[in-house]
């Protein structure tokens, strides 16, 4: 996704968000629904790490479900590392596909298996490391607590390495009574193998969001929120070429709306 985008799919993209216009969904598949999500960010942080070098960020997709807890989806989002960190000549889009079973199973209890491709489009030097990255995830939440691990299954990021790089982390989010605001609370570790161990780190969270849709029909499905995070990585390994530390605290701010 270039910088500055088709203006064509940025009124799609705004009209999707602020409601008018309506999602085509896939009605004419029996029993499956579709969802959707967009949003505008002041920078997209990705397991503490800022994607896009504390920079704005438009981001939105859809998933298709079935009754029987199978899922598939697409996220999109625009990113900058890929060229400031990673050396690529060409890239600023990153294009996820997913797939997996969630449901719940009783007192309060879900679990969630699947898989993830986060594609990373664009042209690279000879001897850089592709971004593209695939995992296998499992995560389990009992009521507002969520904790899931995602297992690389190969090169992680733009590391070259074998299988085996992880993360895991655990949330909560935290409905704050009759008031529409929720609260969040994360902590991940990112581990990596092979030559790339010593980038690994831990990251953390703190955000509030509050539902829009309570002020009326007009903003249904609309929410803002602002969130801050930090890592205790080493600066020195998560910093791009134009001196951006990448794992820096740092707070975001955002509206989204689902459909």
């Amino acid at each position: 996704m270039s910088r500055t985008f088709d203006k064509a799919a940025a009124a799609v993209m705004t009209c999707a968000l602020f409601g008018l216009c309506t999602p085509v969904l896939a009605e004419d598949v029996p029993e499956v629904t579709a969802s959707g999500n967009l949003g505008l960010y002041s920078q997209y942080v990705f397991r503490g790490m800022t994607q896009t070098a504390h920079k704005p960020a438009l981001q939105g997709g859809v998933e298709f479900s079935h009754p029987s807890g199978v899922y598939a989806g697409l996220w999109g989002s625009n990113v900058d590392w890929l060229q400031n960190y990673q050396g690529y000549r060409t890239g600023s889009l990153e294009l996820d596909t997913y797939g997996g079973w969630r449901g719940n199973i009783g007192n309060g209890f879900s679990y969630d298996l699947g898989v993830i491709r986060y594609n990373y489009p664009g042209k690279r030097p000879t001897g850089v490391v592709a971004a593209d990255t695939n995992e296998i995830y499992a995560g389990g939440g009992w009521r507002w607590l969520t904790a899931k691990l995602s297992y690389s299954l190969g090169d992680t990021f733009g590391f070259a390495a074998p299988a085996g790089s992880t993360y895991f982390d655990i949330g909560a989010s935290i409905p704050l009574a009759d008031t529409g605001l929720s609260a969040a609370l994360h902590w991940g570790r990112q581990r990596f193998r092979g030559n790339a161990r010593d980038f690994g780190y831990e990251d953390w969270k703190l955000a509030l969001s509050y539902d829009l849709g309570r002020s009326g029909a007009l903003w249904k499905g609309m929410s803002v929120g602002v969130q801050y995070t930090g890592t205790n990585a080493d600066h020195a390994l998560w910093t791009d070429r134009n001196g951006i530390e990448m794992g820096r605290s740092r707070a975001t701010v955002w509206i989204a709306r689902s459909f």
